[in-house]
């Protein structure tokens, strides 16, 4: 009986590693397996890698071989000069070129043409007239809607801010034999100034310093319209030699050349200055009298007659 249960148990024993051994055999195989398939993937990547590296390398050796046949060239003096300086400051013959070179000539465009900022600025544009801002400024100066506003208001306040001045500070004096009409106007610096900044001030702010200064500069024209205080004279109200900083004396007097009645005009600027006879209504008195001498003739009661013709 003892010998039938050593044989079994000895049975068992020898099933049971046997069965230890071929799961082991098995793992050892899967995992084999997978390390064999894992070596294969990574000579693939190499494999790859090394075409890829051969492909450049024989990239590389024809850029050397182009770079070495290639011509130097000579340097481009249109570039050069782009490099080192503004646009506007370049030579007239290669800023021309560079126009060409952009599409920018005359040629271009039917409707616009390229020019500098200084180019603006040399033109003398008239920017103000008849008391507004001219369409031809609110366009090169490519104003938005905001902005235009902003300067024709500001434009309309300093109007108003004189007008007032002129109308709370002027002195009639009566009429007396032979003459007709006597007005003066004192000085005020401080008001002048004042005026100025503000209006500046408010240019400056609207558009920035740039386009406010072609807004600002004085311009040297002609048109009549210009000379009125519609026309914004602020050479009325900055400077120590502008108007608004001397007093002013506009006497209208009745004289016969001949048997013809004539008008006599003396007008004279700053203290005991020699009294000038001229033709052009006095700016400054225009915020008093809009339409000249039609307005002082009606105002004093007398007819008004041509003045005499410049000698």
């Amino acid at each position: 009986m003892n010998r039938i249960l050593l044989v079994l148990t000895i049975l068992g024993t020898g099933a049971g590693g046997f069965l230890a051994a071929r799961q082991s055999a098995t793992q050892l195989r899967h995992e084999a397996q997978a390390a064999c398939e894992a070596w294969l993937i990574q000579t693939q990547l190499v494999a790859t890698a090394q075409s890829e590296q051969a492909g450049l390398t024989e990239r590389i050796r024809e850029l050397k071989q182009t770079l070495a046949q290639s011509k130097a060239t000579s340097e481009n003096p249109f570039w050069s000069a782009l490099q080192t300086n503004r646009a506007d400051r370049l030579p007239a013959e290669l800023r021309e070129r560079l126009f060409e070179e952009l599409g920018f000539n005359w040629r271009s465009s039917a409707d616009y043409i390229l020019v500098s900022k200084q180019a603006v600025r040399d033109i003398q544009m008239m920017t103000i007239c008849d008391g507004k801002l001219t369409e031809c400024a609110a366009t090169v100066l490519a104003m938005t809607s905001e902005e235009r506003a902003q300067v024709e208001a500001a434009i309309e306040r300093i109007q108003v801010d004189f007008k007032d001045w002129v109308l709370a500070n002027v002195k009639r004096g009566e009429p007396q034999d032979d003459v007709l009409a006597d007005y003066f106007l004192p000085a005020d610096p401080a008001m002048s100034q004042s005026i100025s900044n503000a209006f500046a001030a408010a240019i400056i702010g609207s558009l920035g310093q740039e386009r406010a200064n072609i807004i600002l500069a004085p311009k040297k024209v002609s048109s009549p319209r210009t000379w009125g205080w519609g026309g914004i004279r602020l050479d009325l109200l900055s400077g120590p030699d502008r108007l608004a900083n001397r007093p002013i004396t506009l006497r209208v007097k009745r004289h016969l050349d001949g048997d013809q009645p004539r008008l006599k005009v003396q007008f004279s600027e700053g203290a005991g200055g020699e009294p000038l006879t001229q033709r052009n209504f006095p700016a400054a008195l225009e915020p008093l009298f809009p339409n000249g001498w039609a307005d002082v003739a009606k105002r004093e009661g007398f007819e008004l007659v041509p003045l005499p013709e410049k000698k």
